[in-house]
């Protein structure tokens, strides 16, 4: 039961990083493409914390310097390394503790 436990966080976890990392490809896509995209297509700042937030905030930070995007923004150099310091912490507390509920 906890080697399913471990494999669905892993695969959740690739899987939220995979998408922060399109959204800020996107979103730098969508800034130099300027008015050409449709106001439905663009990706706002706060979708963008709130995915780091939910666990991509690693593949945000990191990605945010090989396209060299948002670097200036004092913000996302700031509450990235903060989620990613919140999304470590409450691995390591689910790890600790929530895999000792599942385990009958």
């Amino acid at each position: 039961m906890t080697t399913l436990f471990y494999i669905i966080l892993i695969t959740y976890f690739v899987a939220i990083n995979f998408y922060g990392i399109l959204m800020l490809k996107f979103q730098k896509k969508a800034k130099t493409e300027g008015e050409n995209v449709a106001e439905q297509d663009k990706i706002t700042d706060t979708k963008l914390i709130l995915t780091g937030l939910l666990g991509a905030s690693l593949g945000i930070y990191v990605f945010m310097f090989i396209f060299k995007y948002r670097l200036k923004n004092f913000f996302f150099m700031i509450i990235m390394p903060v989620f990613i310091a919140i999304n470590v912490y409450l691995i390591i507390l689910l790890l600790r503790n929530g895999v000792t509920y599942i385990r009958r």
